[in-house]
């Protein structure tokens, strides 16, 4: 055998090993393509084997755009209480397309979204004590809005946990 003919043998090997590590990389956890382009980058995958690469990714369903963007949404949702102007943010930044991040926040419940609304309105506002009810009720709209939910839900929980009726309207 003929070095250049090693050298490409090896070559080869190389490149399924590689593969082999980026589907173990995309089973471990839900992946967009952006982060699994981003990882062949960083291994200076060249730009001609990275498309052969998602492809087979995407035809044996380590890579679905829409299972990520579904999974994502939810997520940031329960377990860091983000509202939707957030988790559209956080998924446009992982170069997801308009149809996909709309269906992932159509798939959020509105029942958990509103609940998960008044959690974190609720937690804040007991935390917020030690100001006067109007700088109270600046400050839960500023956090709201930073969390990623509308100026009128922000608005609407604010006047909700400050009316004299407080948390049971």
């Amino acid at each position: 055998m003929s070095q250049a003919e090693d050298a490409q043998e090896h070559k080869a090997e190389g490149g399924k090993a590689q593969l082999a590590q980026l589907m173990n990389y995309c089973a471990r956890q839900e992946r967009s393509l952006h982060s699994v382009r981003a990882w062949m980058a960083r291994r200076g995958v060249a730009d001609e084997q990275a498309q052969e690469w998602v492809a087979v990714l995407q035809k044996e369903g380590y890579v679905n755009q829409q299972r990520f963007a579904q999974l994502y949404a939810r997520s940031k949702m329960r377990q860091k209480q983000w509202g939707q102007a957030k988790i559209r943010a956080g998924l446009l930044q992982q170069g997801l397309s308009k149809e996909d991040i709309e269906g992932a926040l159509a798939d959020l419940g509105d029942e958990e979204y509103l609940s998960t609304l008044r959690r974190v309105a609720e937690r804040k506002w007991e935390r917020l004590t030690h100001h006067p009810e109007p700088e109270r009720r600046i400050r839960l709209m500023r956090f709201l809005l930073g969390r990623g939910y509308s100026a009128a839900q922000a608005r609407s929980e604010a006047y909700r946990l400050c009316s004299p009726y407080g948390k049971g309207v």
